[in-house]
C-alpha cells in the first residue's frame, strides 16, 4: 500500500474511531439503537460538499442537512440509514463517501472528482 492509501485508510479510521467514541450514542440508554455514520474523506487541498441523510428512528423518517469543507463525518443513533445524497459544490479534491451501521461499512464510493452527486439508497 502506498503512502497516500495509507495515510487515507488512517484518516478514516481516526474519524470513525472519534464518531463512536465521542458521540451523543450514551444519550440514549432506554432503546437499543444502531450506530450510524456517514463519512468522508478528501484528497487535495480543499472541497466543499453538500446533500443530506435520510434514517429511520423510531419508524419516523428524519432527514438531515450535510454541508462542509474538507474530510470529516456525522454520526447519529437510528433504526437504519434509508439513503445519502452528497454533490461536491466546490474544490480541487477527489473524495471517498463511506457509509456505516454498527461498524459495518454498507457503502464505499470510488473516489469522486466530479460534481455529479453520489446516491446511497437502502435497498
Amino acid at each position: 500500500m502506498n503512502k497516500t492509501k495509507t495515510a487515507h485508510f488512517t484518516i478514516l479510521f481516526l474519524i470513525i474511531l472519534f464518531l463512536f467514541t465521542t458521540s451523543d450514542f450514551s444519550q440514549s440508554q432506554h432503546k437499543s439503537y444502531n450506530k450510524l455514520a456517514v463519512v468522508i474523506t478528501a484528497n487535495g487541498n480543499s472541497i466543499k460538499v453538500k446533500g443530506y441523510v435520510v434514517y429511520m428512528k423510531d419508524g419516523k423518517e428524519i432527514k438531515k442537512e450535510i454541508e462542509k469543507d474538507n474530510a470529516w463525518g456525522w454520526n447519529f443513533l437510528g433504526d437504519y440509514i434509508e439513503e445519502v445524497h452528497i454533490r461536491k459544490i466546490t474544490g480541487d479534491a477527489s473524495y471517498h463517501l463511506f457509509v456505516i451501521e454498527n461498524n459495518n461499512f454498507l457503502f464505499e464510493s470510488k473516489a469522486i472528482k466530479s460534481n455529479k452527486p453520489v446516491v446511497f439508497k437502502r435497498r
